[in-house]
């Protein structure tokens, strides 16, 4: 999905021969966009997300230098960018001053389009091979689904999407009972693909564009659902729950059933209700009171 998707360039120029070679060199290749101010840069910005950002130094209403300096100060807001700056400005003074402000490269002027295209397709293959690897960090190797990494970052995200939007937000967490036994009886080799398998099963589950679906640790689960309530999180699990007993996970050492079962603890809120570590909290206590309470089953509230 990484390789495939387009690039998204923003060409802030005052110069109306230079943004037509722009765009006639990339515009095959790569989406572009124009803005003839900074004013008018920002406001692009602001509206849609970057990935690379080729900056005039020297611009009618104000300075390039400034305009990178404000933009990689303020990198929450505006992203992970890529700045590449068009000058005319030979002092080597210049250009060290840009590089040292975050710029990813310099492209002189006049522009030369072989050199334009060359500086832009070295900026998107180092974004494709960064995007490459952050997914990769966020995969988990045995299961092949996310990883506990990758649900701190997204829960943190959908959790301040929640508060801000005013939305529920529900989260399970997943315990397969009686693992040991199984590793114990069965041998780790099959424990793995008994994870693998479980892992495989929940991700095709949950297959909602907004639902995340990690391994939170060990044989321990844990699954999100934007914009979901509590009483429609419970019927999900029970379905789950009677769907994964279908496929025939044979356990035969369990003391739940005969086949691989989970325990799920539920936890629903409104952001503004609480904090996230009271929320992660309560999840994991509602685990421990499903489990107690003879498992394979779920156990859920509502903050």
């Amino acid at each position: 999905m990484t390789e495939q998707r387009t690039f998204h360039i923003l060409a802030v120029e005052d110069d109306p021969a230079n943004l037509h070679l722009i765009a006639a060199s990339l515009r095959d290749t790569y989406r572009v966009s124009v803005a003839k101010t900074l004013a008018k840069a920002r406001e692009l910005i602001q509206q849609h997300p970057f990935d690379i950002i080729l900056l005039d130094v020297q611009l009618p209403d104000g300075s390039g230098m400034d305009f990178c300096h404000e933009l990689f100060s303020n990198a929450d807001q505006y992203g992970d960018l890529k700045v590449i700056f068009m000058t005319g400005l030979t002092s080597a003074a210049d250009e060290v001053r840009g590089l040292n402000l975050g710029a990813a490269d310099y492209i002189h002027k006049p522009i030369v389009q072989s050199v334009l295209l060359a500086r832009v397709r070295l900026q998107a293959q180092l974004i494709r091979r960064n995007e490459l690897l952050a997914n990769l960090a966020r995969v988990d190797g045995l299961t092949e689904i996310p990883n506990r990494r990758a649900f701190d970052q997204q829960i943190n995200d959908e959790w301040r999407r929640a508060k801000r939007e005013h939305k529920l937000l529900t989260l399970a967490m997943i315990d397969i009972d009686h693992f040991k036994l199984y590793n114990d009886h069965y041998g780790h080799p099959a424990g793995d693909k008994c994870l693998h398998d479980v892992a495989q099963f929940l991700s095709g589950f949950f297959r909602r564009s907004a639902d995340f679906v990690a391994r939170y640790g060990g044989e321990e689960f844990a699954v999100l659902l934007p914009e979901t309530n509590l009483a429609d999180a419970e019927a999900l699990f029970a379905r789950a729950q009677t769907e994964l007993e279908s496929l025939g996970l044979v356990h035969e050492f369990s003391q739940v059933k005969p086949t691989v079962s989970f325990s799920t603890g539920l936890c629903c809120v409104k952001p503004e209700r609480c904090d996230l570590e009271t929320f992660i909290n309560t999840t994991d206590q509602q685990l421990y009171l499903a489990k107690e309470a003879g498992r394979a089953q779920a156990k859920g509230c509502q903050l």
